[in-house]
């Protein structure tokens, strides 16, 4: 089995225990992301959007973002690397959640 064969495996582990777990993730991830804006925060971290983005899409100070940023971190729920768009180490976003951002697309 090739690396390129193992990564594909890996990945398709990774997503039935995701969706196995989905409850139990939210519920995790309820513990940092407690309002609307902070579950938009999570969404919003996709590896593209630098904090500024995030902040000014979810009509947050960028210093929101950053504690918001360090709690998730600190859990180890996501990373913030210096001069890079923050992401999550846990790429989930509960289903409910993607409609805040689709709510605010539409505004």
């Amino acid at each position: 089995m090739s690396n390129e064969e193992i990564l594909e495996e890996l990945k398709k582990i990774n997503k039935i225990l995701t969706f196995v777990n989905a409850e139990a993730i939210t519920k995790e991830l309820e513990k940092v992301c407690t309002t609307n804006e902070r579950k938009m925060m999570w969404a919003l971290m996709d590896q593209k959007l630098m904090v500024n983005d995030i902040a000014n899409r979810v009509g947050r100070t960028f210093q929101a973002v950053s504690i918001f940023l360090t709690i998730a971190e600190s859990l180890g729920l996501a990373k913030n690397p210096r001069n890079q768009p923050p992401y999550r180490i846990i790429d989930y976003i509960p289903p409910n959640w993607l409609e805040l951002i689709q709510f605010d697309k539409e505004k």
